[in-house]
């Protein structure tokens, strides 16, 4: 049983990267982000000042402020709280259905510890922008 924060946000980000896939080559584009990976394994992410792939994908993936700001203090807790494999196993069910999803679940597995480690550290930047401790 997956986390339901992650599943509606997942569910909320749908159309905007299935829109964000579908017009870029995605082979490319995730070949670019696993060199990013790996030439930066210990990147950090700042949500204000970002232009390369990497950031891109990962604030695509990962914030969205109207949504945030739709989550009662109880769900931001939860969602803070859960792991990155749970955003993994939400997307997951759509690898079937979606190419796109399927070679990102990929990747994602491949590098499951780099974003664990990036996904800690946006949790940490949400929790002070929303003032949760």
């Amino acid at each position: 049983m997956g986390n339901p924060v992650w599943r509606a946000f997942v569910s909320h980000r749908m159309p905007h990267l299935l829109d964000f896939f579908r017009n870029r080559h995605i082979e490319s584009y995730i070949q670019m982000v696993e060199q990013f990976i790996r030439l930066n394994p210990y990147y950090v992410p700042d949500l204000d000042i970002s232009d390369n792939a990497s950031s891109d994908l990962l604030k695509r993936l990962l914030w969205d402020e109207e949504f945030n700001e739709s989550l009662s203090e109880k769900g931001m807790r939860v969602w803070l709280a859960a792991p990155f494999t749970d955003f993994i196993e939400e997307l997951s069910l759509y690898r079937n259905d979606y190419r796109e999803f399927n070679l990102l679940v990929r990747l994602m597995i491949r590098h499951t510890l780099w974003f664990e480690r990036v996904y800690a550290h946006l949790r940490r930047l949400m929790a002070e922008r929303y003032d949760i401790q």
